[in-house]
């Protein structure tokens, strides 16, 4: 049987829920090429005729980006949750735009891997498989297992095989993404070991609370099918919140009790199953929080 290359999904990746498995064109993620789309999307209602979205037309127009930077780095944006499907600037675009325009920001690079991570997407399948199964403190892997599992995960999916090649540029931009300076790398989630060997950080400096928060009331939206009260260990379990984020159940609950004392969660843990009730869904308010002190 020919083995697939992968890309005919990312023909269209702004029209779809998650991205395609080649999306990246073989490029890890890359802060300045992303400011450059960003950048223009800021603008493009007043270059589009009032039309908010970005073509890659305009995007090859009116910046230095090279074709296949064109290409993968809009896609990129929308998986990072910059950008939505029709390229245009998302709630989390425009604060980072005003109040992190760099992406330097630890709040901005971690909302920027928790949607790539997310299990409702934008983010490709694959990254989410290995977020949540390979991001654990003091994990170890190589580059080949990554790319393994990603073989994996295709012939799952797809029903069936990868090319060996796609397999393993997938897993070079996955891992370039959180080890290159212009990646996600300031997030020190990876650390590098030599011969291709990785380990997970198991000294992390936790994400920004209110980063956090953003995420809990995103997954609450996506997953939870509009209810009001769930259980706490829906964020915590292994394909929940806590896991995105490396973090505990206890740093859980004590994001929850910030939002509880602003007045957007409240807390029922007299006995278990602990509950947590939903009062307002206002990611503006979070957003606000995040980058008050910019």
């Amino acid at each position: 049987m020919k083995k697939r290359e992968g890309t005919k999904r990312d023909k269209n990746d702004n029209s779809q829920s998650r991205l395609g498995l080649t999306f990246h064109r073989t490029f890890s993620l890359i802060r300045p090429a992303l400011i450059q789309v960003l950048q223009l999307a800021e603008r493009a209602g007043d270059l589009n005729e009032g039309n908010d979205s970005i073509e890659r037309k305009l995007i090859r127009e009116l910046t230095n980006l090279g074709t296949i930077y064109v290409e993968a780095m809009p896609r990129y944006c929308y998986g990072s949750g910059l950008l939505n499907k029709q390229y245009a600037l998302t709630g989390l675009g425009k604060y980072v735009i005003k109040h992190d325009s760099m992406l330097e920001q630890p709040g901005t690079q971690w909302l920027m891997h928790y949607h790539l991570s997310a299990p409702q997407g934008p983010g490709p399948a694959f990254w989410h498989e290995l977020v949540m199964t390979r991001f654990r403190s003091g994990n170890e892997f190589t580059a080949s297992e990554i790319a393994e599992q990603i073989g994996q995960l295709f012939q799952k999916t797809e029903g069936e095989p990868l090319a060996e090649r796609s397999a393993r540029s997938t897993a070079t931009i996955f891992l370039g993404t959180y080890t290159k300076p212009d990646g996600l790398s300031n997030l020190k989630i990876l650390l590098e070991l030599g011969d291709n060997r990785y380990r997970v950080n198991d000294d992390l400096d936790p994400p920004p609370a209110w980063a956090v928060a953003y995420a809990i009331l995103d997954f609450w939206e996506a997953q939870l099918e509009g209810r009001k009260t769930i259980n706490l260990d829906e964020l915590t379990d292994e394909n929940g919140v806590a896991n995105v984020f490396i973090i505990g159940a206890g740093k859980i609950a004590s994001v929850l009790q910030k939002m509880q004392l602003e007045g957007f969660v409240d807390l029922f843990r007299v006995a278990p199953p602990y509950q947590v009730v939903l009062l307002r869904s206002d990611m503006d308010a979070i957003l606000e929080r995040l980058y008050a002190h910019e």
